[in-house]
């Protein structure tokens, strides 16, 4: 599989490198009067996102090379000096696209591998989950007993918030063996409506109103 990833790449690193040939060709058979410099951008980019960092480097230097070569042959350099700053100040952008273009695929591919795995993730919690049938634990793949809130939330991006809802109140205050009327909002009924025990205590201010039987 590696083998054949590996050749796969190669071969376009080849494919690429002949192109960045043809275009030294134009640049020496029109004695750079029609300049072919935006041209040599495509391939890099090219190889940056198809190869990697790597080839879009190599790539980098052998368009500034063949650049180079055609360029002498036609304009040759007053100096050794000028010719060597020249290749350079050709090299720079080349090898910034090779960066750019790698990085960005780089960072696509990152993206869509997080995505996936997330996916993943979400699956998992479509199929059958043991849970345990008193305490609502989950039991995880490697046998431990999560509560559902940790299984949930190590799985997917959710967060869990805490309440009550209105039939658990009611249990809790029938358990409490407080009388509870929705007549007045944020009120429980008065104690002296009971018939049956007279109340102990009651509460003022910005809790509800309770009274104990």
């Amino acid at each position: 599989m590696k083998s054949d990833l590996l050749l796969h790449r190669n071969s376009i690193l080849a494919a690429i490198a002949l192109s960045v040939i043809v275009l030294g060709f134009l640049d020496y058979v029109t004695a750079n009067k029609l300049g072919f410099y935006l041209f040599y951008f495509a391939p890099i980019a090219i190889a940056g996102w198809k190869v990697g960092s790597t080839g879009a480097y190599l790539i980098s230097i052998l368009s500034s090379t063949i650049w180079f070569l055609s360029g002498i042959s036609s304009h040759p350099y007053s100096s050794g000096l000028a010719a060597f700053w020249t290749t350079i100040m050709r090299l720079l952008p080349f090898l910034v696209m090779a960066y750019l273009a790698s990085k960005v695929h780089f960072l696509l591919v990152k993206e869509r591998e997080t995505a996936r795995d997330r996916l993943c993730q979400a699956k998992t919690l479509s199929g059958f989950i043991p849970i345990c049938a008193s305490c609502n634990k989950i039991r995880d793949d490697k046998g431990y007993w999560q509560r559902i809130e940790e299984y949930v939330e190590e799985r997917t991006n959710a967060q869990f918030t805490h309440g009550l809802c209105q039939e658990c109140v009611d249990k809790l205050l029938k358990d409490a063996r407080i009388e509870y009327s929705p007549e007045q909002a944020g009120s429980l009924v008065d104690p002296v409506s009971s018939p049956t025990l007279p109340a102990r205590r009651s509460f003022r201010g910005r809790s509800p109103r309770v009274g104990f039987k």
